[in-house]
């Protein structure tokens, strides 16, 4: 489905740059809970003119969030891609065998919040403090459309403000099923109206368009045409913020509390390489329910 949506460069909540000209590697015990601070409060932060390995970044995720990285599997060394972009834990989005070579991570390109292991992981809500790491190490300079490549974002805090307060009042009683993207017969049911588990502010939880409206598990089409009408409402009355990537660019964004869509590229002109770790808060697993 093709959604109607108002960009903007720059937004009054998400998206902004902190710790202007440091190293991650380097950052102090208080610059640390200063980052942490702002990407629950801002939904998505960045750090620029980063020069970093995988396990570098997998290292600092760990260090700075939890040792529960999602998804740490140990693997080969793939000989095609270069050792410094390869650790257990760490994904490689983009074609990092080359240019006209496939590219991971297309499911990427649609609306969603990375949902990973989280329902089949005991104990984590839907809305856990589940924090994405995105490294750019080689941006294309272009996407399909011959703009700057680009992610884009949209703040569900803001979203589920801006609705009617009917609207708001209905939402606010249904519940969503949301598989396991590895495993669809594995569901975790998750209220729609979400509280931040740091701030306390309410927001949308809506995963991706395979979640499941509760009532409507036996009429998948409707349900997916259900969340994709829902989505389309609050993308027309909710600005989305529009990160444009530099090389060396680390993006943080905070899943319980905004959704995200990947941009295509033309990987027969232009290779893309990008690291990822997905990390879960250190204190949200004592988190009260």
């Amino acid at each position: 489905m093709k959604y109607e949506y108002k960009k903007v460069f720059q937004h009054h909540r998400i998206g902004i740059e902190i710790l202007h000209n440091l190293n991650l590697l380097q950052l102090t015990d208080s610059q640390i809970m200063f980052l942490k601070n702002k990407l629950w409060n801002h939904g998505v932060v960045v750090i620029k003119k980063q020069q970093i390995t995988a396990s570098e970044l997998k290292d600092f995720a760990k260090n700075t969030f939890n040792d529960l990285t999602l998804g740490n599997r140990d693997k080969p060394i793939d000989p095609d891609i270069p050792v410094c972009l390869q650790s257990p834990g760490v994904s490689i989005l983009g074609n990092s065998k080359g240019i006209n070579k496939n590219i991971a991570g297309k499911v990427a390109w649609q609306w969603h919040q990375d949902k990973d292991h989280l329902p089949r992981t005991k104990n984590l809500d839907m809305n856990s403090l589940y924090v994405v790491m995105l490294y750019g190490v080689k941006i294309p300079p272009e996407d399909l459309d011959g703009k700057p490549h680009t992610t884009l974002f949209i703040d569900l805090i803001e979203a589920y403000n801006n609705l009617s307060e009917e609207k708001r009042q209905k939402l606010e009683t249904d519940f969503m099923y949301h598989p396991s993207p590895l495993d669809s017969q594995i569901r975790k049911l998750h209220p729609v109206v979400s509280t931040h588990k740091v701030t306390g502010k309410k927001g949308l939880y809506l995963g991706s368009d395979t979640s499941i409206f509760k009532g409507l598990e036996n009429n998948l089409e409707e349900a997916k045409k259900y969340w994709q009408e829902l989505l389309q409402t609050i993308l027309k009355i909710t600005p989305v913020y529009v990160h444009v990537w530099q090389p060396g660019d680390i993006l943080f964004w905070d899943n319980s509390q905004v959704m995200h869509t990947g941009i295509p590229y033309d990987n027969k002109k232009y290779q893309r390489i990008a690291l990822r770790v997905g990390v879960v808060e250190n204190n949200i697993l004592s988190t009260p329910k």
